[in-house]
């Protein structure tokens, strides 16, 4: 081997060796800022004495070093500036430097190395099998076999080697870096998510991107559910995400982006699927085996090109596309699992019921009203119809059901045409029972047969023309009566009152549903009966198709190329409902005999039917879009990255509805044209200026079209020479700010307040004139509605602060700062007096205001520690905070009622300092006459704050308390595991900063309806006169509605924090089969344990959350 001595001749070195040993110190002081290693061996030899002694081929002298040293040995010294691939020896004063041995690799005595490792694809982490492996020029390579394994021998001279496998990116690797061998990753070329981010209207590479742009893996987004947004909280950092309940086909998630930052009607972010613009009803309905892209467009860069559509941030999801490869893929995935609610919450019994509804008559001194020998009857079960104890909720609701899903997808084509089709079904059941007595099912079942085929083709070699349809078909099955309102029923229904049937005669043919006299008048209803009485089957159906040519006009200059494309959305509802009118019958009277048999006498309590009847409903629209987009892009010099994108896009909806408003059935019209220019010097400095200017039909001429302007900026430092001494540790390093104005034209859901500057006019209508005490009615003509011709868009203006850091090629961390000023918010005039002449008919008007400020982080680590060894972490973190700036309000006489400063979702409230202790306190506090109306207060009554001092409790002590009741805070952290063929991965889901405000909650009924049944909370925490507890979560109980103890008030408002295990999964795969068991919602931990902390506030009394798990099978071939 020919050693080469750098800094001197051997002779001198040799000559002057004795003289340096007694001059020179032994340690080394002295700073380095990105100069050449050969400089730090030089400044070492200097003050140290100690020669170096290397092979120029092997040791890089001219890599940068930046490093400061004090009084540090050569040992300190070398250990920092050599790289991980370089060894040391030191022998008296010479030190030889050489390369470690290989991994990954064998030399052999004539210096030809032995390459071995292992190819896999970065979007699964699966062996890469048939993958090449050469050297090129040569005739030298291999090929990977079925586990991706290789082993290739090339000579001394060899500088790298190549892989490569059609559908992923070639790879070049450097056989002195004999390391990276081990495990080569080789990144899919069809979807290319590692290197871009899907934008408005394009594509923009990660490391050029100065917008606040969201990229979610579609394996982050797999769930149990049939529907997408379930999978959104706290998976995708700046998404606040709450799932409100777990009806089959109808538990998707409301989701919104950075929060609620308007309390107009327009709070949903825009979705856009393959170009088309879509209902988050569709969205849910997308399989995450579909998905090549999903993008979150957060800030006004992001946004601005959809200006009116953009100010709630913009969802964009791109379906795969096929791909150049030797032969098709094929994927099959089979699942089959089980679903029971999370919480239910608990009644009590029949017993329990009547001594409590006992208790609570005499606490307020009245009679009971359960004799103690019903009350022993039903204790000891004598008889089921004269001493009933129905679980209501038992008999309508099982305890689990069970569902099945498939998904089919195949991906190939060639150079000049490529496919990707895709065919999923889901089968969910919902608990419900399917009654004994019934003869048809009443149980939910929701069916869903999703499809989706993209073809492109390349027409000319300039011109590539692709096709993109999807279709969703969705079949449900359910009861006539709301699934949540049967819910309701069973879990308020008296259990001790009637049966739910009652003994027939042998001429009957039909049931006799059990029933009693309401103790308001009517009759009570019979959950069993509203279960039976019928149902309904319906479907909706969803298709898109987006017609896309792309021609390369490089002819002209080079990077220009154009984009036309039309899009077409029609969606259609149908539904068939059947029902009959249930026999209602009372039970008047019974007997027993000697032989403790008991006979029954009942009388008809309406007239029912025994056929079905038949009702039907339908309604859809269909949407007609065009775009057409003219794209630059071309990098001058090697270091100015230039980019110009322009695009013009109009759309129409007309509505499929037959309805009487005028309004409806005009066609929905939007154009618009925006455009981005984008500029980067040399990856380091990068700048973007974006604008939509759109025209909306909903105001008047002068007021239609929007000018929506956006700016930012992006340093990345990371891309800085300076850097390049540490770019191996912090590996990016990139800071971006964006400011921006951005629109929504969306005043209202009601068709009749589209165009709220039209003066509407209903002809020949009744009025009331008074002339003193005379009454006279006229006719004629009347506004009924008051325009306004200065309506126009609501406006946001977003400033978002970013930093995104790299460490280590394995760590990510991006962090946001942004704020939004809302103003122009659309609301209806509401502090008109009466004698304005305009009641019911006051004009709408953009005198609104929010801001709306946070943070949103979301962090994630991979590290393939070898070919068998694999760890996956992320995190994200969303703090969205809102407060109303203006809205129209009275003047209030006290700051405290008035809803500016507070969240959009607060809580309007009491203040309760708790509950009364005697009757001293009572007398000597602020008097609750105005709500103590049905019973005069007691100990254990709910006192509350007399907020303006006038010694008077009434709604002008009501004030706005507590954390709004959406989630300010979504957090989620999980991981992933491969090791060998086995694969486990968990992800928790958390909420914070809400509040659970507990209404319609109370026991024994309602006001409009008494006579209810009794949560057992409120059974087991109420406040007692025989053990009165100051701090009980229930007051004085009272026999019907108290108007006192039922006000919104703190007493009711709970901590609604929450932590889940929303997902976990094993599995092991061997070859082509993947066999997986998963779950969802398996632990829940939160201090609010009356229901499911996710529903929010209310009662509970709703279609409950699901906890699921899962037995699946996936095959590739």
């Amino acid at each position: 081997m020919h050693l080469h001595l750098r800094f001197r001749r051997i002779v001198a070195l040799v000559a002057g060796l004795l003289l340096t040993l007694s001059i020179h110190a032994q340690v080394i002081t002295k700073s380095f800022r990105g100069v050449p290693l050969k400089t730090v061996l030089e400044e070492v030899e200097k003050q140290t004495g100690y020669s170096f002694l290397f092979e120029s081929k092997e040791v890089d002298v001219d890599k940068p070093v930046t490093a400061s040293f004090k009084n540090a040995t050569i040992q300190t010294v070398l250990d920092k500036v050599l790289d991980g691939s370089l060894r040391y020896t030191i022998n008296d004063k010479l030190v030889t430097i050489s390369q470690r041995p290989r991994q990954g690799a064998t030399v052999a005595k004539d210096g030809s190395v032995t390459l071995s490792g292992t190819v896999i694809s970065s979007s699964d982490n699966q062996p890469i099998v048939g993958a090449n492996v050469y050297v090129e020029g040569t005739t030298l390579g291999v090929t990977t076999d079925i586990d991706g394994n290789y082993s290739l021998t090339v000579p001394a001279s060899t500088r790298q080697v190549t892989f490569s496998f059609l559908g992923y990116d070639m790879k070049k690797i450097a056989v002195k870096d004999s390391e990276l061998f081990k495990l080569v990753t080789l990144v899919d070329a069809s979807n290319e998510l590692e290197d871009v981010v899907v934008v408005g209207f394009g594509v923009q590479k990660k490391e050029s991107l100065v917008g606040a742009v969201q990229s979610v893996k579609p394996s982050e987004l797999q769930v149990s559910s049939s529907n997408l947004s379930t999978s959104f909280a706290g998976k995708i950092a700046g998404v606040i995400a709450v799932q409100k309940t777990g009806e089959p086909g109808a538990d998707g998630a409301n989701f919104w982006i950075r929060g609620i930052s308007t309390f107009g009607s327009g709070q949903s972010p825009l979705l856009i699927l393959d170009g088309v613009e879509i209902t988050s009803q569709m969205l849910n309905n997308i399989p995450p085996e579909t998905i090549e892209s999903f993008s979150v467009l957060k800030d006004a860069t992001a946004t601005a090109l959809y200006g009116s559509r953009g100010a709630n941030g913009v969802m964009i999801i791109t379906t795969k596309s096929g791909r150049d490869s030797e032969k098709m893929t094929i994927n099959l995935r089979a699942e089959v699992g089980m679903s029971a609610p999370t919480r239910v919450p608990e009644i009590a019994d029949g017993v329990t019921f009547m001594e409590t509804y006992n208790e609570a008559s005499l606490t307020r001194g009245r009679s009971p009203r359960y004799s103690d020998q019903k009350i022993m009857g039903t204790r000891l079960g004598l008889d089921p119809y004269v001493y009933p104890n129905v679980d209501w909720y038992d008999m309508l609701f099982k305890d689990a059901s069970f569902n099945q899903n498939f998904n089919f997808n195949m991906t190939g084509g060639s150079k000049k045409l490529d496919y990707f089709l895709n065919a999923t079904a889901y089968n969910e059941n919902g608990i419900v029972r399917k009654p004994d007595i019934s003869k048809y099912d009443t149980n939910i079942n929701a069916q869903k047969y999703l499809f989706q085929a993209n073809v492109s083709a390349d027409a000319t070699p300039t011109t590539r023309v692709s096709l993109k349809m999807n279709t969703q078909l969705h079949y449900r099955h359910a009861p006539i009566e709301d699934v949540s309102d049967l819910f309701k029923y069973a879990l308020t229904a008296m259990p001790s009152e009637f049966p739910a049937t009652l003994p027939g005669e042998s001429s009957d043919t039909f049931t006799r549903f059990g029933v009693t006299d309401g103790w308001n008048g009517g009759l009570f209803t019979n959950p069993y009966a509203q279960l039976c009485r019928g149902y309904g089957d319906q479907f909706r159906g969803h298709f898109t198709s987006a017609l896309t040519v792309d021609q390369d006009l490089g002819f002209i200059t080079k990077g220009l190329s154009a984009t036309g494309m039309a899009t077409f959305y029609n969606r259609v509802y149908s539904a068939v409902y059947r029902s009959f009118t249930p026999f209602l019958y009372k039970l008047t009277d019974y007997s027993i005999d000697d032989a403790g048999n008991y006979s029954y006498v009942s009388e008809s309590a309406n007239t029912g039917t025994t056929y079905l009847g038949t009702s039907r409903g339908k309604d859809g629209y269909r949407e007609l879009a065009f775009q057409v987009k003219l794209d630059y892009n071309r990098t001058f010099n090697e270091k100015h990255d230039v980019g110009a994108t322009l695009v013009y896009h109009q759309k129409e909806r007309m509505m499929h509805i037959s309805d009487s408003e005028e309004y409806a059935v005009l066609p929905y019209r939007q154009q618009g044209l925006a455009g981005r220019i984008t500029y980067g010097f040399d990856k380091r400095y990068l700048v973007e200026a974006n604008f939509g200017y759109n025209g909306s039909e909903n105001f008047a001429p002068g007021k239609r079209f929007g000018f929506f302007p956006s700016v930012a900026a992006g340093w990345v430092v990371s891309n800085e020479p300076f850097w390049r001494a540490i770019k191996d540790k912090v590996n990016l390093l990139k800071f971006r700010v964006s400011y921006g104005l951005v629109g929504n034209d969306v005043i209202s859901s009601e068709y009749a307040d589209r165009f709220p500057y039209l003066t509407t006019v209903d002809m020949d209508q009744g009025y009331d004139v008074y002339i003193g005490t005379n009454h006279i009615r006229k006719y004629g003509p009347i506004l009924s509605v008051y325009g306004n011709p200065d309506a126009t868009w609501e406006e946001s203006r977003k400033l978002d602060v970013g930093v995104e850091i790299g460490l280590f090629d394995s760590l990510n961390i991006i962090f946001d700062w942004f704020k939004e000023k809302r103003s122009g918010i659309f609301m209806q005039r509401a502090s008109l007096p009466s004698s304005f002449g305009m009641s019911n008919i006051t004009p709408w008007a953009n005198i609104g205001k929010v801001d709306n400020r946070g943070v949103d982080i979301s962090v994630d680590y991979n590290k393939a520690f070898s070919k068998d060894l694999i760890l996956s972490l992320r995190g994200s973190f969303t703090y969205a905070h809102n407060e109303v700036v203006e809205m129209d309000e009275p003047a209030y006489k006290w700051d405290y009622l008035s809803k500016v400063g507070h969240p959009i979702n607060s809580i309007n409230c009491l203040i309760a300092e708790g509950l009364f202790q005697d009757e001293e306190e009572i007398a000597s506090s602020p008097s609750q006459a105005a709500y103590a109306t049905e019973f005069p207060l007691k100990p254990g009554d709910i006192k509350f704050k007399d907020l303006n001092g006038d010694r008077v409790i009434d709604k002008n002590d009501y004030c706005w308390y507590g954390n709004p009741t959406v989630p300010e805070i979504i957090y989620g952290f999980g991981f992933s595991l491969k090791y060998k063929g086995f694969d486990c991965s968990a992800f928790f889901q958390g909420q914070g900063k809400v509040s659970i405000i507990m209404y319609d909650s109370h026991p024994f009924g309602t006001k409009a309806t008494p006579g209810g049944g009794l949560m057992q909370w409120m059974a087991d925490e109420h406040w007692r006169e025989e053990a009165p507890d100051p701090n009980a979560r229930y007051p004085r109980l009272s026999p019907e509605w108290n108007t006192n103890n039922t006000q919104a008030n703190s007493l009711y408002v709970r901590n609604g924090r929450m932590l889940r295990l929303k997902n976990a999964e094993i599995g092991y795969t061997y070859k082509f089969m993947r066999v997986y068991v998963s779950g969802t919602n398996l632990l829940t931990f939160s201090p609010f344990k009356y229901w499911d902390p996710e529903k929010g506030s209310g009662n509970g009394l709703s279609y409950p959350l699901q906890r699921t798990c899962n037995l699946g099978f996936q095959f590739t071939f």
